[in-house]
């Protein structure tokens, strides 16, 4: 039994180490692609780069949640399809991307004074939107791997009902929510950062 608990432990650590990997690879190739390409379009910054974010609370704030919520609910759409695990892994990379091009850019456009933005206003954002993110795509590799063994074997292969998917996912949201208040309040605050 302590074997058997041990083994799942290891798993769910080798698991998320894979996530966060492929976040950070994602930060590597974008922080790579900010430093000759223009980083204008919200697809590419994703609203985690604080000039390009909007300039009145009511865009940051929406902009912010309009880009985690869809991505959260795109990692909902794809965890109920059987093929949806190498999606998954594509969005963590696109969304490290995004943090990859943001910190980029905020040092190519400010050398040494873009040090306190990064500290203020993008990482701690990043960091959230990372967890976000990584949990969202836990979730839905979970249920796609399910899926994926159902048609395979025709057994169900999850203890996780999809009431409770669901719920999971209405938390990474109401989650999205306050990321989105907080990053709004600290653009608000250190607007000078900016």
């Amino acid at each position: 039994m302590r074997n058997l608990n041990y083994s799942e432990n290891d798993g769910r650590s080798k698991g998320f180490m894979l996530l966060f990997a492929t976040v950070t690879a994602g930060i590597l190739i974008g922080a790579v692609y900010g430093t000759g390409h223009s980083v204008t379009s919200p697809y590419i910054h994703q609203y985690l780069l604080p000039a390009y974010s909007g300039s009145t609370i009511y865009e940051v704030f929406r902009n912010t949640f309009v880009s985690l919520g869809a991505f959260t609910v795109m990692a909902f759409l794809m965890g109920l399809s059987a093929f949806g695990q190498p999606v998954g892994l594509l969005m963590l990379l696109y969304r490290g991307f995004g943090i990859g091009v943001a910190v980029s850019y905020a040092y190519l456009s400010k050398g040494l004074h873009g040090i306190p933005t990064v500290l203020v206003l993008i990482l701690p954002e990043c960091i959230a939107v990372t967890f976000i993110s990584v949990l969202a795509v836990r979730e839905l590799m979970r249920l796609s791997k399910s899926m994926f063994m159902f048609m395979i074997s025709d057994a169900s292969h999850t203890e996780k009902t999809f009431r409770l998917y669901c719920l999971e996912f209405l938390v990474l949201i109401l989650f999205s929510l306050v990321i989105a208040i907080l990053a709004t309040v600290c653009n608000y605050i250190f607007s000078g950062l900016r």
